[in-house]
């Protein structure tokens, strides 16, 4: 589009300057007096490490940002467009040099107030329940920010665990959690925040930069942490503190056995394993799980034990867990062929027992001991219920299959996976199912939280390797992200919400204001021109007046007394300063251009003797300037435009659908309901904002606070009498609990083990 900018500019060169050059970068450790010298020294030379390497990766993000922003200028849609992404490109040139510096500032900022201070996230009040308007380009930013930031921790877990206590050392607190720990990634975006704050970019281009930051200087943080722990331990700061980087595990690598005692003790029978959890959870869940394994116990003893092979050896915990470990990479990637994905208990069992087979020692086969065949069981149950009872079409069934075997292994080596509804590994699986379930379908996905959901699990596939500190962190992380979608939906719902009342006063306004007019014509028979009028721009004055200041105001009033006098024909006779100024005022009002108004007045002015043929021209002159304009609140009540007359009659409701609708009056906003969409039961989740007593009609929004179709108190009165809708009752237990007690129903029966006794067969 002709101008080009200059070749992106780059720092000043720095030679062998180092840190202590940014005098005012290293300002703020100098001033912490109060740390003890060891400590400073450490932080000193971690902030040098940073120095070292940010420099570099700073200097790439934004040579890369400044490439982005040219070629998004260079192929702007519009002059408008590339003007302004050109302005932010100029922006971000003329302050470059103080990017890094800044950046520097934050990052020792935060260092500095590891003892006796607060770190800038930590200083940060405590969320109230005060309601509060979002700054929608505020939240956007949040969201961008929040998403690099988990990204990060997820690739960076175990790396950032061990650091988080390291930094506890440091600061002599317990460990540090992941939003605010220091050279945390939560903390470094924010650092890179602090840096681009002053610089007019604008929140598309800020949300670019955000990601480029994460492409370019995020990418290499696994290098970093090594320098940083390298450091750490070179300080004898928790030296034997073991964590295993597995950002670039091939895989082929075969994983750690497990090492716990408890992975190499000897089984003990089902019948017994009671007596294991006494002191695992509550008592009722731990009654549960007993009774759960005392009746695959009895199952297993009526079908006369498994048919193992005479020669095979019992497989140890640890023999099981290096095997799951070998399935559980195999399984990261999903498989793109499969037209439905999910779990398939059926198919699982018979590749694990296919790889026992050829476990054992020597080629040998292995077999499984009866308490850890009963846990695959009902882990197996577990999975087998929750993808039955998700909605065909929703995106948590296709991560399902990905999260069995990390799950199975936590349950294999942790009995408080069954009998602790906190354990972080459950409320991980429970979570990623409600999400699935109740944000993302087909027909309204949600593409940043299906990413994110996605990493998640790619994340428990790829490193999860019996630490259970991941778990924790990944439902951290999920959680996080879903509160600020629930504040986004909050925002969004609230604008529908006003937008819907807005569209119920303007409808309101309208009918006072046809009301009135179809009244004053009762009183008289107007010259076609002067009907025209008060039926079309005149009722839109008095609308306008009723919407701003009230039926009963005084300027309602005065311009109802003018639609009296033109009915009267008091205009034939003469128009009067005072109506001829409220006409000029109303008219204008509703947006009626000068020439118009006067062309309009001029056809309601008296006429000297004429035959018919010379007064024609006046009537169409009128009409054809009323007729194209458009009317007052026609585009966000669409249906107000049709007159009464030709709408079509709606079908009264009956006697039981009366009912209904009276009850539906009492229902509270905030209600969701399931709609059926076709014969073969799909169905939609929609929750009821608000609905108006006055015109009945009804605002529903989906989970992201976005409205959906529309509807009145009448159409849902009469889907709720023919089942096409219903009020869905939120469960009081979560998802898995619902499980353990089907299964638990389901066990119990006679016959419950005829329909899956050739899935237990063991080699």
């Amino acid at each position: 589009m002709g101008f080009r900018p200059a070749a992106p500019a780059r720092a000043p060169p720095q030679g062998r300057r180092t840190i202590r050059d940014h005098g005012a970068t290293h300002a703020s450790l100098a001033r912490r007096a109060d740390l003890p010298p060891r400590v400073r020294a450490v932080l000193d030379e971690l902030l040098s490490t940073t120095y070292a390497h940010f420099g570099a990766a700073l200097q790439q993000t934004l040579d890369e940002l400044d490439r982005n922003l040219f070629k998004l200028a260079e192929h702007a849609v519009s002059n408008g467009q590339q003007q302004t992404l050109f302005e932010s490109l100029g922006e971000l040139r003329r302050n470059r040099a103080e990017i890094v510096p800044r950046f520097l500032q934050h990052v020792e900022s935060t260092l500095a107030r590891i003892r006796g201070g607060k770190t800038p996230a930590a200083a940060t009040p405590a969320p109230t329940t005060t309601l509060e308007l979002v700054d929608p380009s505020a939240l956007e930013e949040e969201l961008a920010q929040r998403e690099v930031a988990g990204k990060s921790e997820i690739r960076n877990s175990q790396a950032l665990y061990a650091l988080a206590h390291r930094f506890g050392v440091l600061a002599a607190a317990p460990a540090w959690p992941h939003e605010t720990l220091p050279l945390g990634p939560a903390q470094l975006i924010a650092a890179f925040r602090h840096a681009l704050d002053g610089i007019d970019l604008g929140v598309e281009r800020r949300v670019l930069a955000y990601r480029t930051f994460d492409r370019v200087a995020l990418a290499t943080l696994g290098r970093y942490y090594d320098a940083i722990h390298a450091h750490l331990v070179a300080h004898r700061i928790l030296p034997n503190l073991h964590w295993s980087a597995q950002r670039a595990r091939p895989a082929s690598t075969p994983m750690p056995a497990q090492t716990s005692s408890a992975a190499e003790a000897s089984p003990v029978p089902a019948a017994s394993a009671p007596s294991m959890w006494a002191n695992a959870g509550a008592a009722d869940d731990v009654e549960l799980f007993g009774t759960l394994y005392r009746l695959l116990a009895e199952r297993r003893r009526r079908e006369g034990g498994h048919a193992a092979a005479p020669s095979a050896v019992p497989a140890s915990r640890a023999d099981l867990q290096i095997l799951l470990g070998v399935l559980q990479r195999e399984r990261r990637a999903p498989d793109s062929t499969s037209a439905e994905p999910g779990y398939d208990n059926a198919q699982f069992k018979r590749e694990l027992f296919d790889r026992l087979r050829k476990a054992g020692p020597h080629g040998g086969a292995l077999r499984l001991q009866d308490e850890d065949s009963d846990t695959i069981d009902l882990v197996g149950l577990l999975f087998e219920y929750i993808g039955t009872n998700l909605r065909a079409n929703s995106g948590a069934r296709a991560l399902l299959d990905r999260l069995h075997v990390p799950v199975l292994r936590v349950a294999l080596g942790d009995r408080s996976f069954f009998t602790q509804r906190s354990h972080p590994a459950r409320e991980l699986l429970n979570t990623i199912a409600e999400t699935g379930e109740r944000w993302i379908d087909e027909s309204d996905s949600d593409p940043d939280l299906s990413a994110k959901m996605r990493l998640v699990v790619d994340s428990v596939s790829a490193d999860y390797d019996g630490d259970p500190a991941l778990f924790g962190n990944l439902l951290a992380d999920l959680s996080g992200h879903m509160q600020l979608l629930a504040r986004r939906a909050e925002v969004f719902e609230r604008r529908q919400i006003e937008a819907a009342q807005g569209r119920e006063r303007i409808e309101i306004a309208r009918a006072t204001a046809r009301g009135a007019v179809a009244q004053a014509l009762q009183h008289g028979t107007p010259a076609p021109a002067v009907r025209t009028l008060l039926e079309q721009a005149w009722t839109d004055a008095l609308a306008l007046s009723a919407l701003r200041h009230g039926s009963g105001s005084d300027e309602f009033r005065r311009r109802l007394a003018v639609a009296a006098a033109l009915v009267r024909g008091d205009a034939a006779k003469t128009i009067d300063d005072s109506v001829r100024q409220e006409l000029e005022a109303g008219l204008a009002e509703i947006g009626l251009p000068a020439d118009d108004v006067a062309g309009v007045l001029a056809g309601l002015a008296p006429e000297p003797a004429a035959t018919t043929a010379d007064a024609s021209p006046d009537r169409p002159r009128v009409e054809e300037v009323l007729r194209g304009r458009a009317r007052f609140g026609e585009p966000a009540a669409p249906a107000a435009t049709t007159e009464p007359a030709t709408k079509p009659q709606p079908i009264p409701l009956n006697a039981t659908e009366l009912a209904t609708l009276e009850r539906l009056r009492e229902v509270p906003f905030g209600t969701w309901f399931v709609f059926t969409l076709n014969q073969q039961g799909a169905s939609v989740r929609r929750k009821l904002a608000w609905f108006s007593t006055v015109t009945k009609r009804c605002l529903f929004v989906n989970q992201r606070g976005a409205r959906c179709e529309d509807r009145t108190l009448d159409q849902l009165a009469r889907d709720l009498v023919r089942g096409q809708a219903r009020i869905e009752i939120p469960p009081q237990t979560s998802l898995i609990d619902r499980a353990w007690k089907a299964i638990l129903d389901t066990l119990s029966k006679p016959d419950a083990s005829a329909a899956d006794r050739s899935e237990r067969e063991a080699p």
